[in-house]
């Protein structure tokens, strides 16, 4: 499942994205890049209230069209 949002990160968010992009990161060990990103994923919690909203609204509506349906 993959979810596109649309906010306008802060100083903070920018260079959290830089270094989960750099080659350091990319070529890491999987504990480091897991660590990494969910650091990222706890600042935009707690720090981004309009991207918690927005997954809010747009989870179940994707969750409900991945759902395949038996009564058809």
């Amino acid at each position: 499942m993959k979810l596109y949002l649309d906010f306008e990160p802060c100083k903070e968010c920018k260079e959290m994205m830089a270094e989960l992009s750099s080659p350091e990161m990319i070529f890491a060990d999987e504990k480091t890049r897991i660590d990494q990103s969910a650091k990222f994923l706890r600042h935009l919690t707690y720090n981004h209230n309009e991207v918690v909203q927005a997954v809010m609204e747009e989870l179940p509506k994707q969750k409900k069209d991945q759902e395949p349906d038996f009564y058809q």
